[in-house]
């Protein structure tokens, strides 16, 4: 990057000088005095404030003398009077700080004292939202005061949290502030520098240290500018770099390269009101961003003999910006080692310009030489020196050429942070879908990861885990499960196999009764969800017959009797199997067990006979007729229970 200066070879611009002056006699022009004028102040009132010497004056906008107010020192002209705030400016001289008072029904007060520390004062600055003053006092730190003059606190750049340091890193005795505070209404927050080129951002309301940013490696002499929008802007003079930072954490968001800048009273940016930076630069361009770091120029093609050395105004409406461009009779760049020197011969005119940085729109311009005539400014400035930083504000408070319309004190207020966070700033570069896409399968695993550990609480609050090994109750469940396929099996062979008679249909049944047996197990006690207690539940099964014996009943049409056949169950089969089950498993739970006896119970019960009949006559009939139905019965029965 390249460092600057500046050189001037005439002090001041000869156009400024006034015809007037030119008609008078030579000996009254010798004698005639010039004033210096102070930074200016373009009030909420379209006034222009400004002091010289022992005087502090109110300018219309036309440049006639409001009002004016004599102070007992000498101001310092290079500090613009501050606005504090029901009616009052905070002036600095001779390191004090005068408080002025406007005038009231005519009367003039005398301006009181408001500081005086008896050192060198570097800075000041009023936040009207706290009522509070901060005021950098060299080789002392940061004073705090409110509006009656009563001391708030002290910061110093050495500062440590848990026993560390956090500013002054490389000379630690000798590290003290070195320029003024800077507010930041949005952010509630002090920007101040110390004299090894580190960045802090404090609190308005204590010492509290939000974040301090080291920009030691770039340079150690820079400006900062808030943005009111979330940013915080740098500059650095001497490398034509401008920083953005995060006004909430002081990340470096992006930096931009200009052209050569001027010193660093000079080279100020100004934001406006949709967002955009602008700062003007010695080759004669304008040069504005946007939030995100959109860079342009203006004008596209700038003349090669023109300087822009003079910060620019926002107008009243806040969207547009004032600036000034000086052409020369020539200008030099030399670059020596990694500095660029420029050199310029004397100025010819000036031209004064609007623009609008969001649309690079110039809606006025206007181009004056050395006729003062032009600027229809009133003849009170005569007594003062006019260079382009005074003529540019006196512009700026005319409005002249401004299409806009003036915002309100009201409008000020209400819309000052109003666009802090209108867009969100997106500084990730790389591929926004692979992102989306790792969110939701991020969202996917942590899902399926509460699901299994659901599912491990549950599982192991199981009865047949506790106090067993886990591989016991696998072993077991495989079994189940090999046992079921073996009993689907045979009976599947059986159907195959065996004839509608009553000792396949007693078979089968208690194959089907074992099978659910086992399935009840599977489904409870060893399942892989939480113990369910059949006994307990609602949607209770039927049994396959009624108690523990099975009847086929006939009847006879005509005599209305009724054969009931009861067949013995094999008591003593069932009870083998049940007893083979249940070898490899004597820790079941009360509740299985209880259900098998309560079957082996229903199984015991003494089988009946009931038999009604009817005329003697009929009786070899109704035997043929249920020998018939019941070998049809058989066959239908056989369905329903292998089904």
């Amino acid at each position: 990057m390249v460092a600057l200066r500046f050189f001037f070879v005439s002090v001041l611009f000869f156009f400024f000088v006034f015809s007037t002056v030119s008609q008078l006699p030579d000996q009254t022009a010798e004698k005639k005095s010039v004033r210096i004028l102070s930074k200016t102040l373009i009030g909420d009132d379209g006034r222009v404030y400004a002091c010289s010497d022992n005087d502090f004056f109110s300018f219309e906008s036309n440049g006639s003398i409001a009002w004016s107010v004599h102070m007992n020192f000498k101001c310092n002209t290079d500090f613009s009077p501050v606005y504090s705030g029901l009616d009052q400016m905070l002036v600095l001289a001779e390191n004090r700080i005068l408080r002025v008072n406007f005038p009231r029904n005519g009367t003039e007060s005398e301006p009181e004292l408001f500081f005086d520390p008896g050192e060198t004062i570097l800075g000041f600055a009023v936040s009207i939202s706290s009522s509070s003053v901060y005021i950098t006092v060299k080789n002392h730190g940061l004073y705090a005061y409110n509006m009656l003059r009563q001391q708030l606190w002290i910061a110093e750049p050495k500062t440590e949290s848990f026993g560390y340091r956090l500013g002054c890193r490389r000379d630690y005795e000798n590290c003290k502030f070195d320029s003024r505070p800077v507010i930041d209404s949005c952010e509630a927050s002090i920007y101040i520098s110390n004299n090894e080129g580190e960045l802090y951002s404090l609190s308005l309301r204590g010492i509290y240290y939000q974040w301090i940013q080291d920009f030691s490696l770039v340079d150690r002499f820079f400006t900062v500018t808030p943005g009111n929008n979330g940013l915080v802007y740098v500059v650095f003079p001497t490398k034509s770099l401008i920083f953005a930072l995060d006004s909430f954490s002081g990340d470096i968001l992006w930096q931009k390269t200009v052209g050569p800048l001027a010193e660093a009273c000079c080279s100020e940016p100004v934001i406006d009101t949709n967002r955009w930076v602008s700062i003007g630069s010695l080759d004669g361009t304008l040069y504005t961003f946007s939030r995100t770091g959109e860079l342009y120029k203006i004008p596209k093609d700038t003349e090669t003999d023109s300087v822009i050395q003079v910060e620019p105004l926002l107008d009243c409406s806040g969207s547009a910006v004032y600036f000034s461009q000086t052409k020369l009779e020539g200008k030099i760049n030399r670059v020596i080692g990694d500095n660029n020197f420029v050199s310029a011969k004397k100025p010819e005119t000036a031209v004064f310009s609007l623009v609008a940085p969001d649309t690079r729109s110039i809606y006025w311009s206007q181009s004056y030489s050395d006729q003062i005539a032009n600027l229809q400014l009133d003849e009170d400035l005569q007594h003062f020196v006019l260079d382009e930083r005074i003529v540019l504000a006196f512009l700026a408070a005319a409005n002249s050429g401004n299409p806009f319309r003036c915002r309100s004190k009201h409008d000020k207020l209400s819309f000052s942070c109003s666009f802090a966070e209108p867009e969100h700033l997106d500084i990730y570069i790389g591929n926004e879908r692979a992102i989306i896409w790792f969110l939701l399968f991020e969202f996917v695993i942590m899902v399926l990861f509460a699901a299994l550990v659901r599912f491990c609480f549950i599982f192991w609050k199981k009865n047949k885990l506790q106090g067993r090994p886990f591989s016991a109750f696998l072993d077991k469940r495989r079994l189940l499960h090999k046992k079921r396929r073996e009993i689907d099996r045979t009976i599947m062979r059986l159907e195959n196999e065996s004839t509608a008679d009553e000792f396949a249909v007693d078979k089968i049944g208690d194959l089907v009764q074992e099978r659910e047996h086992v399935k009840r197990k599977l489904s409870s006690t060893y399942s892989l969800g939480r113990d369910i207690d059949v006994s307990k539940s609602k949607d209770s099964v039927l049994p396959l017959y009624g108690g523990g014996s099975r009847s086929f009943s006939l009847r006879n049409r005509e005599n209305a009797s009724i054969t009931v056949f009861q067949t013995p169950s094999n008591e003593s089969s069932s009870e083998d199997r049940d007893q083979q089950y249940d070898d490899g498993d004597e820790d079941d739970d009360v509740t299985d067990d209880e259900h098998d006896e309560d079957d082996l119970n229903r199984k015991r019960k003494g089988k009946f006979l009931a038999r009604a009949e009817g005329s003697s006559d009929d009786d070899d009939e109704s035997c043929g007729i249920a020998s018939s139905r019941r070998s049809i019965y058989l066959k239908k029965r056989l369905l329903s229970l292998t089904n």
